[in-house]
């Protein structure tokens, strides 16, 4: 970076924050130089605009600088903030755990649904699968009174992100370690939901550089990314109340794939496409 940078003042320091991510390949880098500036200050986005012409510390230089070298690397902006949003909440992430995105808002929402039609007895208990950051349990207790939420994950640093997050979220959540099912053995749930591993290992050679930064464990689901459901769809008979429902993730293009598979464990499945119209969720029920 250029070696009068230290002498720069705020509106300066953006523009050279700006230039700099842009030359990395960055897209939206005005705004990505902003947020890690205003994060350096522990100040609002916003506030930045009232002191352009104000000097920072060197020290707050030498951090931002820092800060632009690592984003230029494609390290995710999340896990340099710390934090993303999900569902009106603000979540905590670092490399431990996948960076929440806003299409897992909409298997989300499929959840809340059911509190909305009041289609499940209570005291409803939910188990998420692959909670990670424990994003996608700690929204559906937060929005659904009285829900009994467990959320399992094979990585136990993944699950103290997660508790973390609950306890910032004010919310209770039963995080539990081990692989899938393995923590809730002789339990049974009215909703079974996941955002497991699916991206294929081709898949995967064409990630983002970002993408290729978070945890390999949060996104490989085998060679044709289906190695998750297919354990699921084997083993959640037993872990499902009767009229239980299962709703997961699934990848853009796996809709058809998933269903069959989970069609030959005797279940009747519904795909729902997200915004964009790509395949995005799976809803089953056994038959």
């Amino acid at each position: 970076m250029d070696k009068d940078f230290f002498s720069l003042n705020i509106m300066e320091l953006l523009k050279a924050g700006s230039f700099y991510l842009e030359s990395k390949g960055i897209p939206d880098s005005r705004t990505e130089a902003d947020l890690l500036l205003a994060f350096v200050r522990g100040i609002p986005r916003d506030k930045l605009y009232l002191e352009l012409n104000k000097e920072v510390s060197p020290q707050e230089k030498e951090k931002y600088q820092e800060f632009l070298r690592r984003r230029g690397e494609r390290e995710p902006l999340a896990y340099l903030l710390k934090t993303r949003e999900f569902m009106g909440l603000e979540f905590y992430v670092d490399r431990n755990v996948l960076i929440p995105r806003p299409e897992t808002e909409l298997l989300a929402e499929k959840v809340l649904d059911f509190s909305k039609n009041n289609l499940v007895q209570k005291p409803v208990r939910i188990l998420d699968l692959c909670t990670g950051s424990g994003a996608l349990a700690v929204a559906v207790a937060f929005y659904w009174e009285g829900a009994e939420v467990v959320g399992t994950d094979i990585s136990q640093e993944a699950l103290s992100v997660a508790q973390k997050n609950a306890m910032q979220n004010h919310v209770q959540v039963d995080f539990r370690l081990g692989d899938l099912f393995r923590p809730v053995l002789g339990e049974r749930f009215h909703i079974i939901v996941s955002n497991p591993p699916y991206v294929s290992e081709e898949e995967y050679g064409y990630c983002s550089p970002e993408v290729r930064n978070e945890p390999v464990l949060a996104l490989l689901g085998g060679k044709d990314g289906l190695d998750y459901y297919r354990k699921i769809a084997l083993e959640a008979e037993e872990f499902l109340m009767s009229e239980g429902t299962l709703i997961l993730e699934i990848g853009c293009c796996q809709g058809q794939a998933v269903k069959e598979i989970f069609a030959g464990r005797g279940y009747q499945s519904l795909i729902f496409p997200d915004y964009a119209g790509h395949d995005r969720i799976v809803m089953a029920k056994k038959e």
